[in-house]
């Protein structure tokens, strides 16, 4: 067995430089490759590509019913208790559920490939295409699904730097890959190959990286534990629920116009939605080594510094979050134009579209600020209603859209209010007074530890995008690439001096200096 990982600052500061990088050169890499897409494919052939590749990439993770997560928490646990047998239990085990949840997914994909032309809103000369289109993504994920638990055994083992190595390298190949292809006259066909056979390459890498961490690791049908599956389910469910909350709020408006609207809004509706989802990586990124870490302390019953991290964490997000919606609500509308004003036969779309990105800024940056405080409830087994309530929120958004789009006929603009009001009320209300009832914070630590110095740490930053949009609003890449630089740098100034307190200031430092 391998050393076990102790958690530290140390360690979590460098796991979360790792997944900053990985997550945000992804975010960023897709962030700009929806304009050269645009391009490529046009507004239709776009939207299939987000339709059909998008989803199956963005919902196929959710047939694991949350057990990656499962192996995430057990694989640390098993290691502060120097428990070999249960780490071969744990992989053996989650390695029979992915085999078979492989074959679902590709089942699943033969019933979408005959149905496409019936359940979605796609041109005729296209469907073709689109059904092939899954076929490929389908198949590729459905055949990598069985090497998913070795990068929730490498998450355990808090080796973030070794995941996101990989994840990084094949991004820049596969995207190279990509341009090269379609400017060479390839279409959505290869694109989709391209996408699903990376998918492959990452899970084999992150499987060779286990097995050198771990040399003990076997494949073994009597490490396969039925019991140890039954405890993993309903820990792994509860995550799902979350999961699966977040996806569906996030996706689920694409499928919802493409099945009763068309391609092309999916197209406007996606790019809209571009920058929030690059926000929502860039969180779950600087988020993600929070939960085994957690794990970790609470096997150790370190309520004290789990407690620190809940508070900490949730501050340092909102210096993210606050002025990053500020900046998408006030110069939405100019961004847009510069970044894709270009790619859209009728230009006045981009008014709708700065309007869309605005409603849906305010009301996902809800959700993304209660993001750590889920982190620390996984780590801790405790988040079932956390789970419960983020997808009855995701039900609430399709119920609330479809009524907006069928009934009351209030399009993409409909849509985006239906996403809102449900997360304003949950995310916004509910969810954090239950997060502080679990942890036993009170609201005044709240306010005191969290709220105010991330406000106070945010004001700086606001008040200079707000009169910048005033006096000159942005109207080229150099203009907005001026503005967020700007905004990055107030940032790290304002909440190094007026957030963060003495002590986390030498903390950092010492983290900086040390080799």
């Amino acid at each position: 067995m391998s050393e076990q990982p102790v958690t530290t600052s140390k360690r979590l500061v460098h796991n979360t430089v790792f997944n900053v990088a990985a997550l945000v050169s992804n975010a960023v890499i897709g962030f700009f490759m929806i304009r050269f897409l645009l391009g490529q494919f046009g507004e239709v052939r776009y939207g299939i590509w987000m339709l059909i590749g998008g989803s199956i990439l963005r919902y196929a993770p959710l047939l694991s019913l949350g057990l990656n997560s499962s192996v995430n928490r057990y694989i640390p646990v098993y290691l502060a208790k120097g428990d070999a047998d249960g780490i071969q239990r744990v992989i053996n085990t989650s390695l029979l559920v992915f085999t078979i949840l492989g074959i679902v997914l590709a089942i699943a994909s033969l019933v979408i490939y005959r149905n496409v032309d019936s359940w979605f809103v796609i041109e005729p000369e296209l469907v073709k295409t689109a059904g092939t289109l899954v076929l490929i993504v389908g198949f590729c994920l459905a055949f990598s699904m069985p090497l998913q638990p070795a990068t929730a055994v490498l998450s355990g083992l808090q080796r973030y730097d070794l995941i996101n190595l990989v994840v990084l390298i094949t991004l820049f190949l596969r995207t190279l890959l990509v341009v090269l292809l379609l400017l060479r006259g390839h279409g959505l066909l290869t694109a989709g190959t391209v996408l699903g056979l990376s998918e492959i390459v990452v899970r084999v890498a992150h499987c060779v990286f286990v097995l050198r961490l771990l040399p003990g690791a076997s494949l073994s049908l009597a490490k396969i534990d039925l019991r140890l599956l039954r405890e993993m389910l309903p820990y792994g469910i509860n995550t799902f629920l979350y999961a699966a909350g977040a996806v569906i709020i996030q996706n689920a408006s694409i499928l919802i116009i493409g099945i009763f609207i068309g391609a092309a809004e999916i197209s406007q509706f996606a790019a809209a939605a571009a920058a929030v989802l690059l926000l929502s990586m860039l969180l779950m990124a600087f988020t993600a080594a929070i939960k085994p870490a957690v794990s970790d302390l609470d096997a150790r019953d370190d309520e004290m510094r789990v407690k620190e991290i809940a508070l900490l964490t949730q501050k340092y997000c909102l210096l993210l979050i606050i002025p990053s919606v500020v900046f998408m609500v006030l110069m939405g509308r100019e961004f847009l134009w510069v970044w894709v004003g270009d790619r859209f036969e009728d230009p006045s779309v981009i008014d709708e579209m700065a309007a869309i990105l605005a409603i849906l800024a305010v009301g996902h940056c809800m959700r993304l600020a209660q993001q750590s405080n889920f982190l620390v409830l996984v780590g801790r087994g405790q988040h079932r209603i956390f789970g419960i309530l983020t997808a009855l929120m995701a039900l609430l958004c399709v119920s609330a859209s479809v009524v907006s789009v069928k009934v009351l006929n209030w399009g993409l603009i409909g849509i985006a209010w239906s996403n809102l009001l449900p997360q304003l009320l949950i995310s916004g209300v509910i969810l954090p007074i239950y997060f502080n009832w679990k942890m036993h914070i009170s609201a005044l630590e709240t306010v005191r530890n969290v709220w105010w110095p991330a406000i106070l740490g945010s004001l700086p930053v606001v008040a200079m995008i707000g009169v910048w949009r005033y006096l000159a609003p942005p109207d080229s890449w150099p203009q907005i690439a001026g503005v967020v630089i700007a905004a990055m740098a107030l940032t790290l100034i304002s909440g190094w001096f007026l957030s963060l307190k003495e002590v986390e200031r030498k903390r950092f430092t010492r983290i900086a200096l040390r080799r």
